[in-house]
């Protein structure tokens, strides 16, 4: 996956552009937006008697062109959404920790906001932690999400 993105004129990032490869399906999909926004889609036909790097590059050479950028992960902020369980948690826990992980993966993809990096659990809290590039936006993001599911029982989404 290759993930651009632009920034405002006070330096705040303010779009995406990314696209990823789907071999199995013979396609890049090509996505883009404002950051924080579900955005736009598109889909391209993989040639593969050409070189997937150059089929990569024509499709956001032109996003490059108008100021997108990557940012390192060095740059991202880490976002952590808190459960209480009980002890060590149980097995269940597990299970709705890794449920979680792939959801906020979704969610945070899907806006161009960043990505979720595992988890932990034990001592009474199981925490997602997530890599993004705007924590605020970020984390009303999530909490729209969570709203009204099996994860809405969270106990806090904060910043490490």
């Amino acid at each position: 996956m290759f993930k651009l993105y632009k920034r405002d004129d006070t330096g705040k990032i303010a779009g995406y552009h990314e696209a990823w490869a789907e071999p199995e399906r013979r396609r890049i999909v090509e996505h883009w937006g404002m950051l924080g926004t579900e955005g736009e889609t598109a889909v391209h036909r993989i040639w593969f008697f050409g070189s997937l790097e150059k089929q990569f590059n024509s499709i956001l050479d032109p996003a490059r062109e108008l100021g997108f950028t990557e940012v390192e992960i060095s740059d991202h902020v880490v976002l952590l959404v808190e459960y209480r369980i009980d002890d060590f948690g149980s097995e269940d826990d597990v299970d709705k920790r890794h449920a979680l992980e792939d959801r906020l993966n979704e969610v945070l993809g899907w806006t161009g906001l960043g990505h979720c990096d595992g988890g932990s659990i034990g001592s009474g809290t199981m925490e997602a932690a997530c890599f993004v590039v705007d924590f605020e936006l970020a984390r009303s993001v999530i909490a729209d999400a969570l709203k009204g599911g099996e994860f809405e029982d969270y106990s806090r989404i904060y910043q490490e």
